[in-house]
């Protein structure tokens, strides 16, 4: 009978053992996929499908160990995992459901019994972080969803470096709200001692000083010529901040570029800020871009005289000057259309 109990121990301990081998490898295969796909794009339309491929692989990965490990050492990781995942696939293919069951999966991890506190804290962030991203309504009903989970998470996780940041990027969306963003920073401030993010909100506030107010900025243009904003009273201003390096401020200025030929032009000039180093390559965009405004370029990047005076920490930055050179927004990117139409007619 003893020899019975011994050798039921010993094949129990090798199953153990076989399984906890098993989970090690199959976990060892997802952790891999982070690498993302191995196959080099040859258009932009092949990545997209490269990305949407390796999302599925990825999902049916974590998917089958989950079912094989129901309990396995990485069981919180996983379904972390495939909320992401999830989320994922529903902003790349327009499926709102998928995101919406990336949401209640994150929020029964962060109320999992089972979970440690920095579990629960890594499922609310990554909850919160997805609302920020998928608001729908109004500018202002995003404003006040984003400024709210925010907030609750920094309320509900004291003490995480993460909410601080949350408040950061909640006050970006408050730009025509100067009070509010001004709340948010110095909460955030209170809050953090990272100086990474001590130095974006000190250029937050720079950039927020700025607002209302008449700019006194004379800057050089790559044509020989100078930007003085003194002598563009009278004229509706537009300024944007980018890079040519930034892929996102190119696809931006492709954009304002063609939208730009159906907008009143009359007493109204663009003007841009180059926050590059290279000057061949932001030559090539402009040809590339056919724009001929004129351009501020001083080959020290985010390090330029003109970009921390004004407080620039992120590109495309779009301000708006009315006819009497007060800067009326800090930040047109995604409603510049109404702003030039409005300020044009005043």
């Amino acid at each position: 009978m003893k020899r019975f109990a011994c050798l039921v121990v010993l094949i129990a301990a090798a199953l153990s053992g076989t399984a906890q081998g098993g989970a090690g490898e199959d976990w060892a295969r997802i952790t891999a996929m982070d690498a993302g796909p191995q196959k080099k794009p040859a258009s932009r339309d092949e990545a997209v499908l490269f990305a949407k491929n390796h999302l599925a692989a990825q999902r049916r990965l974590v998917e089958a160990y989950l079912a094989a490990y129901p309990r396995g050492p990485h069981n919180f990781d996983a379904r972390l995992r495939l909320a992401a995942i999830l989320a994922a696939e529903g902003k790349m293919n327009g499926n709102p459901e998928n995101v919406s069951e990336a949401l209640r999966m994150y929020a029964a991890l962060e109320s999992s019994p089972d979970a440690t506190a920095a579990q629960r804290a890594d499922a609310g962030f990554r909850r919160v972080s997805l609302v920020m991203q998928n608001q729908s309504g109004s500018p202002e009903q995003t404003r006040d969803a984003v400024v709210r989970a925010a907030r609750t998470y920094t309320a509900t996780y004291p003490g995480d470096r993460r909410g601080p940041r949350l408040l950061v990027e909640a006050a970006t969306l408050c730009d025509g709200v100067p009070s509010q963003k001004r709340d948010l920073l110095d909460e955030a401030l209170r809050l953090t001692d990272e100086p990474p993010l001590k130095q974006r909100i000190a250029d937050d506030f720079r950039r927020l000083d700025f607002l209302g107010r008449t700019v006194d900025l004379r800057i050089s243009s790559v044509d020989g010529g100078t930007i003085d904003l003194a002598k563009l009273r009278g004229k509706v201003v537009v300024m944007i901040f980018w890079s040519a390096e930034s892929p996102h401020s190119l696809l931006w200025l492709q954009k304002f570029r063609t939208a730009w030929q159906s907008l009143p032009q009359k007493d109204v000039r663009v003007v841009t800020v180059s926050l590059d180093e290279n000057r061949r390559l932001l030559d090539d965009k402009l040809r590339a871009l056919q724009a001929d405004w004129p351009t501020h370029f001083d080959s020290r990047g985010w390090e330029g005289a003109t970009v921390r005076k004004l407080g620039i920490n992120a590109v495309p930055t779009v301000w708006i000057f009315d006819r009497k050179g007060v800067l009326r927004t800090l930040n047109a990117r995604d409603d510049y259309e109404a702003w030039i139409r409005r300020l044009a007619a005043e």
